[in-house]
């Protein structure tokens, strides 16, 4: 059995495939699933642009 993967590792993943995607909407989704994390800050900022 392989191991959980570490949960910011799968947060900074997912905040890539974000940016990626580079639409406001996946820069929403990240924020509400993620409000807290410094990356929502990035989010937010993407956002105000």
């Amino acid at each position: 059995m392989t191991p959980a993967p570490d949960g910011e590792v799968a947060i900074r993943k997912e905040y890539e495939g974000t940016v990626r995607h580079g639409t406001r909407e996946a820069f929403e989704l990240f924020i509400r699933r993620h409000p807290e994390h410094p990356l929502a800050d990035e989010a937010r900022a993407w956002l105000a642009r």
